[in-house]
Protein backbone atom coordinates (compact mmCIF):
# COMPACT_ATOMS: atom_id res chain seq x y z
CA UNK A 1 0.00 0.00 0.00
CA UNK A 2 1.30 3.36 -0.72
CA UNK A 3 2.46 5.85 1.82
CA UNK A 4 1.11 9.51 2.19
CA UNK A 5 2.85 11.94 4.22
CA UNK A 6 0.29 14.91 5.98
CA UNK A 7 3.02 17.72 6.12
CA UNK A 8 -0.20 20.23 7.27
CA UNK A 9 -0.42 21.73 10.54
CA UNK A 10 -3.74 21.47 12.56
CA UNK A 11 -4.69 25.08 12.19
CA UNK A 12 -5.35 23.77 8.38
CA UNK A 13 -6.75 20.41 8.64
CA UNK A 14 -9.49 21.37 10.77
CA UNK A 15 -10.15 23.91 8.07
CA UNK A 16 -10.27 21.87 5.42
CA UNK A 17 -11.05 18.06 6.70
CA UNK A 18 -13.77 16.61 8.16
CA UNK A 19 -12.71 14.14 10.94
CA UNK A 20 -14.82 11.90 8.82
CA UNK A 21 -12.24 12.59 5.70
CA UNK A 22 -9.17 11.50 7.40
CA UNK A 23 -10.87 8.10 8.74
CA UNK A 24 -11.56 7.26 4.88
CA UNK A 25 -7.87 8.57 4.19
CA UNK A 26 -6.58 6.08 6.52
CA UNK A 27 -8.96 3.53 5.25
CA UNK A 28 -7.64 3.82 1.86
CA UNK A 29 -3.91 4.44 1.96
CA UNK A 30 -1.00 4.35 4.81
CA UNK A 31 -0.78 7.38 6.35
CA UNK A 32 1.18 9.24 8.26
CA UNK A 33 0.28 12.08 10.28
CA UNK A 34 3.16 14.86 11.04
CA UNK A 35 1.02 17.84 12.24
CA UNK A 36 4.03 19.48 13.92
CA UNK A 37 5.31 20.43 10.74
CA UNK A 38 4.86 23.97 9.93
CA UNK A 39 6.47 27.06 7.94
CA UNK A 40 8.79 27.41 10.74
CA UNK A 41 10.61 23.50 10.23
CA UNK A 42 14.17 24.14 9.01
CA UNK A 43 14.74 22.20 5.83
CA UNK A 44 16.57 19.54 8.03
CA UNK A 45 13.60 18.77 10.11
CA UNK A 46 11.47 18.52 6.95
CA UNK A 47 14.05 16.42 5.34
CA UNK A 48 14.26 14.13 8.22
CA UNK A 49 10.55 13.98 8.42
CA UNK A 50 10.23 13.20 4.91
CA UNK A 51 12.79 10.54 5.31
CA UNK A 52 11.33 8.76 7.95
CA UNK A 53 7.93 8.26 6.61
CA UNK A 54 9.52 7.03 3.39
CA UNK A 55 6.28 8.21 1.49
CA UNK A 56 5.05 7.92 -1.96
CA UNK A 57 3.20 10.86 -1.63
CA UNK A 58 2.85 14.00 0.09
CA UNK A 59 -0.12 16.23 1.24
CA UNK A 60 0.77 20.00 2.27
CA UNK A 61 -1.43 23.18 2.68
CA UNK A 62 -1.53 26.75 4.55
CA UNK A 63 1.71 27.03 7.00
CA UNK A 64 3.17 23.81 5.51
CA UNK A 65 7.25 24.53 5.42
CA UNK A 66 8.40 24.28 1.74
CA UNK A 67 9.35 21.44 -0.32
CA UNK A 68 12.86 21.47 -2.17
CA UNK A 69 14.36 19.98 -4.86
CA UNK A 70 16.94 18.67 -1.97
CA UNK A 71 13.90 16.59 -0.13
CA UNK A 72 13.09 15.23 -3.71
CA UNK A 73 17.23 14.06 -4.07
CA UNK A 74 16.68 12.07 -0.72
CA UNK A 75 13.50 10.73 -1.20
CA UNK A 76 13.01 9.63 -5.11
CA UNK A 77 10.46 7.57 -4.07
CA UNK A 78 8.20 10.66 -3.80
CA UNK A 79 6.35 11.05 -6.93
CA UNK A 80 3.28 13.05 -6.17
CA UNK A 81 2.11 16.18 -4.02
CA UNK A 82 -1.70 17.25 -3.12
CA UNK A 83 -2.03 21.27 -1.67
CA UNK A 84 -5.20 21.18 -0.26
CA UNK A 85 -5.19 25.40 -1.32
CA UNK A 86 -4.65 27.19 -4.19
CA UNK A 87 -1.34 28.73 -4.27
CA UNK A 88 1.89 26.12 -4.85
CA UNK A 89 4.85 28.29 -4.59
CA UNK A 90 5.01 28.84 -0.62
CA UNK A 91 5.40 25.35 -0.25
CA UNK A 92 6.51 23.36 -3.26
CA UNK A 93 9.70 24.52 -5.06
CA UNK A 94 9.11 25.14 -8.56
CA UNK A 95 12.47 22.84 -9.09
CA UNK A 96 10.58 20.03 -7.38
CA UNK A 97 8.51 19.92 -11.26
CA UNK A 98 11.72 20.14 -13.08
CA UNK A 99 13.05 17.27 -10.75
CA UNK A 100 9.18 15.38 -12.39
CA UNK A 101 7.22 15.69 -9.47
CA UNK A 102 3.45 15.67 -9.78
CA UNK A 103 1.64 18.37 -8.15
CA UNK A 104 -2.15 19.25 -8.06
CA UNK A 105 -4.10 21.70 -5.81
CA UNK A 106 -7.43 22.20 -5.06
CA UNK A 107 -8.39 23.22 -8.57
CA UNK A 108 -11.92 25.11 -9.26
CA UNK A 109 -13.11 23.55 -6.03
CA UNK A 110 -13.34 27.15 -4.06
CA UNK A 111 -14.15 28.58 -7.28
CA UNK A 112 -17.96 29.49 -6.51
CA UNK A 113 -17.64 30.29 -3.05
CA UNK A 114 -15.23 32.88 -4.15
CA UNK A 115 -17.56 34.23 -6.71
CA UNK A 116 -20.16 34.60 -3.92
CA UNK A 117 -17.96 36.14 -1.88
CA UNK A 118 -17.30 38.55 -4.73
CA UNK A 119 -20.90 38.47 -5.40
CA UNK A 120 -21.73 39.80 -1.47
CA UNK A 121 -18.90 42.41 -0.94
CA UNK A 122 -20.34 44.11 -4.21
CA UNK A 123 -23.63 44.42 -2.67
CA UNK A 124 -22.30 45.34 0.81
CA UNK A 125 -20.09 48.02 -0.30
CA UNK A 126 -22.68 49.65 -2.31
CA UNK A 127 -24.71 49.73 -0.20
CA UNK A 128 -22.17 51.21 2.23
CA UNK A 129 -23.61 48.24 5.08
CA UNK A 130 -20.69 48.63 6.69
CA UNK A 131 -20.84 52.62 7.41
CA UNK A 132 -24.60 51.99 8.32
CA UNK A 133 -23.12 49.14 10.55
CA UNK A 134 -21.13 51.70 12.26
CA UNK A 135 -23.49 54.32 12.66
CA UNK A 136 -25.82 52.17 14.11
CA UNK A 137 -23.49 50.80 16.94
CA UNK A 138 -21.69 53.75 17.63
CA UNK A 139 -24.01 56.47 17.34
CA UNK A 140 -27.28 54.47 18.12
CA UNK A 141 -28.63 55.09 14.78
CA UNK A 142 -28.51 57.34 11.67
CA UNK A 143 -29.14 60.47 10.34
CA UNK A 144 -28.22 60.67 6.41
CA UNK A 145 -29.00 64.58 6.12
CA UNK A 146 -25.62 64.92 8.51
CA UNK A 147 -23.96 62.52 6.61
CA UNK A 148 -21.63 63.47 2.96
CA UNK A 149 -23.73 61.78 0.18
CA UNK A 150 -20.99 59.71 -0.56
CA UNK A 151 -22.95 57.32 1.91
CA UNK A 152 -26.02 57.10 0.44
CA UNK A 153 -26.98 53.55 -0.27
CA UNK A 154 -26.79 52.48 -3.76
CA UNK A 155 -27.14 49.43 -5.77
CA UNK A 156 -25.69 46.52 -8.16
CA UNK A 157 -28.75 46.72 -10.97
CA UNK A 158 -27.79 48.18 -14.62
CA UNK A 159 -23.87 49.30 -13.26
CA UNK A 160 -21.10 48.55 -15.94
CA UNK A 161 -18.62 45.95 -14.21
CA UNK A 162 -14.88 45.33 -15.32
CA UNK A 163 -13.65 41.52 -14.72
CA UNK A 164 -9.78 41.62 -14.63
CA UNK A 165 -8.91 38.42 -15.86
CA UNK A 166 -11.09 35.62 -16.91
CA UNK A 167 -10.24 32.47 -14.75
CA UNK A 168 -12.67 30.00 -13.12
CA UNK A 169 -13.82 32.39 -10.28
CA UNK A 170 -14.77 34.87 -12.91
CA UNK A 171 -16.59 32.01 -14.66
CA UNK A 172 -18.41 31.29 -11.95
CA UNK A 173 -19.08 35.15 -11.02
CA UNK A 174 -20.66 36.47 -14.23
CA UNK A 175 -23.92 34.11 -14.36
CA UNK A 176 -24.32 35.64 -10.73
CA UNK A 177 -24.00 39.28 -12.11
CA UNK A 178 -27.13 38.20 -14.45
CA UNK A 179 -30.01 39.20 -12.17
CA UNK A 180 -28.79 42.56 -12.08
CA UNK A 181 -28.48 43.49 -15.56
CA UNK A 182 -25.04 44.35 -15.59
CA UNK A 183 -23.25 45.23 -18.26
CA UNK A 184 -20.08 43.39 -17.63
CA UNK A 185 -16.59 44.16 -19.51
CA UNK A 186 -13.46 41.93 -19.79
CA UNK A 187 -9.59 42.54 -19.63
CA UNK A 188 -8.04 38.90 -20.39
CA UNK A 189 -5.55 37.85 -22.47
CA UNK A 190 -7.43 34.33 -22.38
CA UNK A 191 -11.14 35.40 -23.66
CA UNK A 192 -11.85 33.62 -26.54
CA UNK A 193 -14.63 34.77 -29.09
CA UNK A 194 -16.60 31.19 -27.97
CA UNK A 195 -16.41 32.65 -24.31
CA UNK A 196 -17.90 36.22 -25.40
CA UNK A 197 -20.60 34.97 -26.86
CA UNK A 198 -21.19 32.22 -24.03
CA UNK A 199 -20.83 34.72 -20.89
CA UNK A 200 -22.09 37.70 -22.88
CA UNK A 201 -19.34 40.11 -21.62
CA UNK A 202 -17.58 42.44 -23.67
CA UNK A 203 -13.56 42.39 -24.10
CA UNK A 204 -11.63 46.01 -23.03
CA UNK A 205 -7.64 46.07 -24.53
CA UNK A 206 -5.97 47.77 -21.82
CA UNK A 207 -6.35 47.81 -18.00
CA UNK A 208 -6.72 51.67 -17.61
CA UNK A 209 -9.40 51.59 -20.31
CA UNK A 210 -11.46 48.73 -18.11
CA UNK A 211 -10.71 51.17 -15.10
CA UNK A 212 -12.20 54.13 -17.33
CA UNK A 213 -15.60 52.41 -18.27
CA UNK A 214 -16.63 50.22 -14.51
CA UNK A 215 -18.65 51.29 -12.27
CA UNK A 216 -16.94 48.11 -10.18
CA UNK A 217 -13.78 46.24 -11.23
CA UNK A 218 -13.04 42.96 -9.73
CA UNK A 219 -9.76 41.48 -9.55
CA UNK A 220 -9.90 37.51 -11.03
CA UNK A 221 -6.31 37.81 -12.59
CA UNK A 222 -3.27 35.40 -11.49
CA UNK A 223 -0.11 36.95 -9.87
CA UNK A 224 2.86 37.15 -12.25
CA UNK A 225 5.43 39.33 -13.08
CA UNK A 226 3.40 40.89 -15.57
CA UNK A 227 -0.06 41.65 -12.89
CA UNK A 228 2.29 42.37 -10.18
CA UNK A 229 1.53 46.42 -9.35
CA UNK A 230 -0.52 46.51 -12.46
CA UNK A 231 -3.63 47.76 -10.63
CA UNK A 232 -1.20 51.39 -10.26
CA UNK A 233 -1.65 55.18 -9.57
CA UNK A 234 -2.36 55.58 -13.22
CA UNK A 235 -4.42 53.25 -13.36
CA UNK A 236 -6.58 53.91 -10.63
CA UNK A 237 -6.87 57.98 -11.59
CA UNK A 238 -8.89 56.58 -14.61
CA UNK A 239 -11.73 55.24 -12.60
CA UNK A 240 -14.29 57.53 -11.96
CA UNK A 241 -15.06 58.92 -8.64
CA UNK A 242 -17.32 56.44 -6.11
CA UNK A 243 -15.42 53.67 -8.16
CA UNK A 244 -15.50 50.20 -6.36
CA UNK A 245 -12.40 47.80 -6.34
CA UNK A 246 -12.83 43.94 -5.21
CA UNK A 247 -9.86 42.18 -4.66
CA UNK A 248 -10.67 38.08 -4.14
CA UNK A 249 -7.78 37.39 -6.34
CA UNK A 250 -3.91 38.13 -5.05
CA UNK A 251 -2.70 41.55 -2.57
CA UNK A 252 0.14 42.37 -4.75
CA UNK A 253 -1.88 42.62 -7.70
CA UNK A 254 -2.75 46.05 -6.57
CA UNK A 255 -0.03 48.84 -5.56
CA UNK A 256 -1.25 49.43 -1.83
CA UNK A 257 0.41 52.98 -0.96
CA UNK A 258 -1.86 54.48 -4.45
CA UNK A 259 -4.60 52.36 -3.46
CA UNK A 260 -4.70 53.42 0.12
CA UNK A 261 -3.99 57.42 -1.35
CA UNK A 262 -7.36 57.03 -3.29
CA UNK A 263 -8.82 55.61 -0.09
CA UNK A 264 -7.37 58.32 1.87
CA UNK A 265 -9.20 60.98 -0.54
CA UNK A 266 -12.81 59.59 -0.46
CA UNK A 267 -12.60 59.34 -4.17
CA UNK A 268 -12.99 55.65 -4.35
CA UNK A 269 -14.26 52.44 -2.43
CA UNK A 270 -12.85 49.14 -2.21
CA UNK A 271 -13.67 45.51 -0.45
CA UNK A 272 -10.67 43.64 -0.20
CA UNK A 273 -9.94 39.19 0.35
CA UNK A 274 -6.46 39.49 0.18
CA UNK A 275 -3.67 41.96 0.89
CA UNK A 276 -0.12 43.02 -0.03
CA UNK A 277 1.13 41.79 2.65
CA UNK A 278 -1.05 39.84 5.45
CA UNK A 279 1.36 39.32 8.21
CA UNK A 280 2.44 43.15 8.22
CA UNK A 281 -0.59 44.84 7.93
CA UNK A 282 -0.01 47.15 10.55
CA UNK A 283 3.04 48.36 8.88
CA UNK A 284 1.32 49.92 5.77
CA UNK A 285 1.57 53.64 5.12
CA UNK A 286 -0.87 54.90 4.87
CA UNK A 287 -2.60 52.16 7.03
CA UNK A 288 -5.61 50.51 4.94
CA UNK A 289 -7.27 49.15 8.56
CA UNK A 290 -8.09 52.73 9.45
CA UNK A 291 -9.69 53.82 6.32
CA UNK A 292 -13.89 53.97 6.53
CA UNK A 293 -14.66 53.68 2.63
CA UNK A 294 -13.51 49.97 2.94
CA UNK A 295 -14.55 46.51 3.29
CA UNK A 296 -11.61 44.10 4.51
CA UNK A 297 -12.57 40.65 4.70
CA UNK A 298 -10.54 38.06 6.45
Amino acid sequence: MPTLLVATPPSTLDRLMKETDRRRLDSVIQTVWRTDLNRDTSEAAYTQAVTEAGPDLIMTGWQSPLLTAGILEKNPQLKYAVNLTGELKKYIHRDCLARGLIVSNWGDVPSASVAEAALMMALASLRRAYFWQIEMHQNKGWNKNECDPKWDPRGLFDKTVGLYGFGLIARKFVPMLKPFNARVLVHSSWLSEEEKREFGVEPVATLRDLFAASDIVSIHTGRRPDTYHSVNREVLSAMKDGGLIINTARGPIIDTPALAAELQSGRLFAALDVFEEEEKMEKLNPPLLIILNELLDL
